[in-house]
């Protein structure tokens, strides 16, 4: 038996159809509904009612989509992290003060806040990058993206709301071999849904 996928292409099933159906299926639910109340609550009547109102809901969802498509959810690797609370005036201005934003060239990431270089890493001396979240009253992910230099262990310390973050991710499967793969989104996944705890993302394989 082969495996390949149908190359034909789904049909659509045809408003008018669905209309129908959808009438059909309310008429009958409430032919059965009535019965159901005037026949001291008869099993029967009830269940008929219940799949009929099911399939009238089902009908009219095939043709709320054919007006109104769903949205196609984008697989994207920085993902919303839980615990974001709202802050106040004074905290989130605080925050916005010193924020940290990652930029990247072809030689090195560098960690920035408003304006000034904070810390850098060459792209060569990456070794590993992980996610840790600290038991904290607000949990937020931060990336270490770290390696073995001839100065000792260095690194850069990316929150998960930094700017410029989602264009270093798309970078990072690109620069560094075996990043981008499912076993790496998955980890991503897990980190981004904890409260605490560190997560290994990716390492570099030995030569």
């Amino acid at each position: 038996m082969s495996d390949q996928p149908d190359p034909r292409p789904q049909r659509d099933v045809p408003v008018l159809f669905s209309l129908l159906g959808l009438v059909a299926a309310f008429a009958v639910g409430l032919w059965a509904g009535i019965h159901y109340m005037s026949n001291d609550a008869s099993l029967f009547y009830g269940l008929i009612a219940g799949l009929s109102f099911g399939a009238a809901f089902a009908f009219g969802q095939q043709i709320k989509n054919r007006f109104i498509p769903p949205k196609v959810r984008k697989t994207d690797w920085k993902v919303q992290a839980p615990g974001a609370a709202e802050l106040s005036s004074g905290r989130l201005a605080a925050q916005q003060a010193r924020k940290i934003s990652v930029e990247f060239d072809d030689q090195e990431i560098r960690t920035m806040v408003r304006g000034a270089k904070r810390e850098g890493i060459a792209w060569s001396a990456i070794d590993d990058v992980t996610i840790r979240i600290s038991d904290d009253s607000l949990p937020q992910p931060q990336w270490i993206i770290a390696g073995q230099t001839a100065e000792g262990i260095k690194g850069v310390l990316v929150p998960n709301d930094a700017d410029g973050l989602e264009e270093l991710m798309e970078a990072m499967k690109q620069r560094l071999p075996g990043y981008d793969n499912d076993k790496n989104y998955e980890t991503v996944i897990a980190a981004m849904s904890a409260m605490e705890g560190s997560f290994h993302v990716w390492h570099r394989a030995a030569a």
